[in-house]
């Protein structure tokens, strides 16, 4: 009989919670004891083999019950499916409340919903210190928080910060040694009506999203060993064996291609295989309790992904053959940006090159295509294709088309690409610093020769076309760092053309704050305090952070707009980036204790901002201040790397999901790369991973 401990702050979240794990553990020998703060608490702590605690600040609490080395895993939260639609639904259209007890927990569901896609400007947060005339039609509750319910609103109850996500489950069946709970049709039925949390298995920046029902796909689990636990029925149709034929068996006897990243799991991104004649990507995960080690395989057939990606692309781009805005659109007369649409002008009456660069954000395709509407070349087509957003041989494919039966579900006939597209116009390229270095060459060549040899064929086509790109990136490090070709880097920056962010134009944030406004149908009055916080906010996300408010600020339906009326991170002065501790209960580090002690009322919070050594990053990530997600991931940077002298992206994101922050991987990575930019950190290829910078 194992025997887990389910320990949360009251026994409000044991129904949902309960009824969960009863039908996951249903004919297995467990027992499930609970345990809260706020009823009496279990006589005997000592025979448990794993706790699960519905907060990670619930931690180190519990850990003290137990005995030295029992597992402890902090739950981690998703919704049904149905609900997730529910809501998506309303927020094209409207913003809903999202409800709860605290500050704290409401900001942890929005962080939740945001991670699963729901747009965070569509969700305005309620608690108890909150007028009930600030309520949206639509009210998400995850505590009842003291209201009453009306007729004039719609409501989804949750009671608690939502269910299990799949990931937990899955830990739990590790650790436990169970693994044929994953085999139940209650985890089947479960697995395909709950949502993939954005810190589980979603990663929007991958080529591959998390789908489980998705029928080209199959699962695999891996535990400690490496040996294989599980695989479904799509697996096993994939791979073209039979159920329960590999189970058991070491992961790298099965498939010897994969024991080259035998532990270097970090490092792991989609691996494409030829495997008993089929091209299968593999696209691998890994999750650690308590050193112990599982892992999901994600394993899709190739080429029919390739194909369905393709026609789905091929539609879309057909929408983007001509150029929307004009420089009549740039909007500000400050001097850096007057001086932008002078050297934009300029460059229209060229036919060379253009590389258009600055942050995110800032409009770099607003410019490329009021240069194209500007040039010679208005009457042309203006293609756009982003080089980040398709895998490698699909952007290959798209750019310079291919011929009848270059690969299996190739168009009959052939197809061509958009330099063929984009002939007498011009080819924007966005994102240029994403595009991978074999297809740099090819792109070389084409600016060298103005013609394109499609995907399997042997014919060169002529081609007239002006190239104007786009990046975020510093190129120059690019190509310092061998992931950028320096001769592609000057066919492209001709006439290099630098659009300043928004902080760098503070005088057109008004303007264009107003411009925004009437485009929403809106005209706001602005009271001094919220006017000054829009005036002085750090905008990171630039010129589209400021639309993003505008946006937010419309679906009030109020004209009069106050400091408090603002989104909470630009009262908060994050700097656009969303605060994952809590501001209601600060926290300063107790006197000899390891543990956060909660301030008292007034009492200034210690400075702990040093990261001379290990334990000054500790105490970073010990004390719940108001502190940047940037500074955050640099204390565990700071941690990880002093013990083991380097680490990698998922081991950060891994780390800080176990300490309790709510942050997503692809968080992580961006602020990763801003903390590189700024020479604090080192990032490398394989197994150089991420350092500090000497």
């Amino acid at each position: 009989m194992k025997k887990v401990l389910f320990w949360s702050f009251s026994a409000d979240d044991w129904p949902v919670c309960q009824k969960i794990l009863n039908g996951f553990f249903a004919d297995s020998e467990v027992e499930v004891t609970t345990g809260s703060f706020l009823t009496p608490r279990p006589k005997d702590f000592s025979n448990f083999d794993l706790a699960i605690v519905t907060f990670g600040q619930w931690y180190e609490f519990v850990k003290k019950q137990l005995p030295q080395g029992t597992p402890i895993i902090a739950m981690k939260y998703s919704i049904m499916r149905k609900e997730y639609e529910r809501i998506a639904a309303v927020t094209k259209e409207e913003c809903v409340s999202v409800v709860s007890d605290t500050v704290f927990f409401t900001e942890c569901s929005i962080s939740m919903l945001e991670g699963m896609g729901i747009r965070q400007d569509r969700m305005k947060p309620w608690y108890p210190s909150k007028g009930e005339g600030e309520l949206c039609r639509m009210i998400l509750l995850f505590e009842q928080a003291g209201l009453a319910e009306t007729a004039d609103h719609e409501y989804i109850h949750f009671y608690g910060q939502g269910v299990f996500s799949i990931e937990s489950l899955v830990q739990i069946a590790g650790i436990l040694g169970m693994w044929e709970l994953l085999e139940t049709d209650f985890f089947k039925r479960y697995r395909e009506s709950v949502m993939p949390a954005a810190h589980q298995l979603l990663d929007t920046e991958s080529g591959y999203v998390w789908q489980m029902r998705r029928p080209v796909n199959g699962l695999m689990y891996f535990t400690a060993h490496n040996r294989i636990s599980y695989y479904g029925r799509n697996a096993a149709e994939l791979l073209g064996v039979k159920p329960g034929e590999l189970t058991d068996r070491n992961l790298f006897e099965v498939f010897p291609f994969l024991r080259s990243w035998d532990k270097r799991w970090e490092e792991y991104e989609e691996h494409v295989v030829k495997y008993h004649g089929r091209d299968l990507a593999f696209d691998i995960w890994t999750s650690s309790s308590h050193g112990v080690m599982m892992g999901y395989i994600l394993i899709s057939d190739y080429q029919r992904e390739k194909e369905k990606e393709l026609v789905l692309r091929t539609r879309l781009l057909r929408k983007h053959h001509q150029a929307k805005y004009t420089l009549d659109h740039i909007i500000g007369e400050s001097a850096a940006i007057r001086e932008c649409r002078k050297t934009a002008l300029k460059f229209a009456g060229s036919r060379s090159n253009v590389l258009i660069t600055g942050p995110s954000g800032t409009g770099k395709e607003l410019f490329a295509s009021a240069i194209h509407n500007a040039s010679e070349r208005r009457n042309g087509p203006f293609v756009a294709v982003n080089c980040g957003a398709l895998m490698e041989s699909l952007l290959e494919s798209e750019l310079f088309g291919y011929e009848s039966g270059a690969f299996t579900g190739a168009q009959k006939g052939g197809k061509e690409g958009l330099f063929e597209a984009a002939h007498g116009g011009t080819l924007f390229l966005d994102e240029i610093g994403e595009m991978p270095l074999r297809l740099q060459v090819k792109l070389l060549r084409v600016l060298q020769e103005r013609e394109v040899v499609r995907v399997g064929g042997k014919k060169a086509i002529p081609v007239d076309v002006r190239i104007i790109a786009a990046t975020n990136r510093d190129l120059k490090q690019e190509v310092h760092e061998e992931k950028f070709r320096l001769d592609l880097y000057y066919r492209l920056n001709v006439l290099p053309l630098d659009v300043p962010g928004l902080n760098e134009r503070r005088e057109d944030i008004l303007p264009l704050f107003e411009y925004f406004e009437r485009e929403e149908g809106f005209a706001f009055d602005l009271d001094e305090r919220a006017r000054v916080c829009i005036l002085e906010h750090d905008y990171v996300g630039n010129v589209r952070e400021l639309r993003n408010c505008v946006e937010y600020l419309s679906c009030f339906g109020s004209s009069q707009i106050g400091y408090e009326d603002l989104p909470l991170y630009m009262r908060r002065g994050a700097g656009g980036r969303f605060p994952t501790v809590p501001a209601a209960a600060p926290a300063k580090q107790a006197e000899g204790r390891g543990q956060p002690v909660l301030l008292k009322e007034n009492e200034e919070p210690e400075k702990t901002d040093s990261y001379d050594d290990e334990k000054g990053a500790e105490r970073i990530l010990n004390v719940s201040l108001e502190c940047s997600q940037k500074e955050l991931v640099f204390a565990a940077v700071k941690i990880l790397c002093g013990k083991n002298g380097q680490t990698g992206r998922r081991g950060i994101h891994q780390y800080l999901v176990e300490q309790g922050y709510r942050v997503s991987e692809m968080q992580v990575r961006k602020e990763l790369e801003i903390l590189r930019e700024e020479e604090r950190i080192l990032i490398g290829k394989g197994r150089f991973g991420v350092r500090i910078a000497e």
